[in-house]
Formats: structure tokens, C-alpha cells, sequence
């Protein structure tokens, strides 16, 4: 799963989503040093597992309107049969 850091003082997230935590930590570095002198800002900042942009990013898979349609077929048939 992809990662990004966020800092909820600025409100500034990773300009781009990295495989490796580490590359996440390296950009947390990078900001806490242009920005707060190196330190970790008073509102806080992390490093955060995010799903994958093609899944939606975390709400719903891709495919929701397609299952959701063929459950409600299955509904229905099941319905319709008694």
C-alpha cells in the first residue's frame, strides 16, 4: 500500500504517493526543514498508509455500481421466484 506524509499544520500532504515508507519519512524531513526549522510542527504532521488511487482512493473498489447492481438482481430473482 502506497504512503503519504501530511502535515495538518500547513495542510500540505506529499506531492506524490510513495511505495516505501521510507521515502514518506525522507518527505516529512524535507518539509520539517523548509518549514519548521526541522522540528515537528505544534498541529502535528505523520506518515499515513492510503489506498491506491485506482481503488478510489479508501472509499469505495472501482466496480461498486456493478456490484451493487448485480446483488440487487440477485434480490430481486430471489424475491420474484417465491
Amino acid at each position: 500500500m502506497p504512503y503519504e506524509y501530511e502535515c495538518h499544520q500547513c495542510e500540505v500532504r506529499s506531492p506524490r504517493r510513495h511505495d516505501q515508507r521510507a521515502q514518506a519519512d525522507a518527505d516529512q524531513d524535507e518539509h520539517r526543514a523548509a518549514a519548521h526549522g526541522g522540528l515537528a510542527p505544534a498541529a502535528g504532521d505523520g506518515v499515513r498508509r492510503v489506498h491506491a488511487e485506482s481503488r478510489g482512493d479508501g472509499r469505495l473498489p472501482a466496480g461498486w455500481p456493478w456490484a451493487l447492481a448485480f446483488f440487487l438482481a440477485l434480490l430481486l430473482a430471489n424475491c420474484w421466484g417465491r
